[in-house]
């Protein structure tokens, strides 16, 4: 039913999603990896040292 309902949902919004708004979402692809990026230093894992 799920599956039926998300099918009816993306043949009406495919067009909005995947063609006028295409270069949104890779802007927003490229702004999130400058985010990582600055956030993280590009090491997600990273160890935190005491605080003393």
């Amino acid at each position: 039913m799920a599956g039926r309902a998300f099918a009816n949902w993306w043949t009406k919004m495919r067009p909005y999603y995947a063609g006028a708004y295409q270069e949104m979402w890779v802007g927003l692809g490229i702004m999130t990896l400058l985010y990582y990026k600055i956030s993280y230093g590009g090491e997600l894992s990273r160890i935190s040292e005491p605080a003393h």
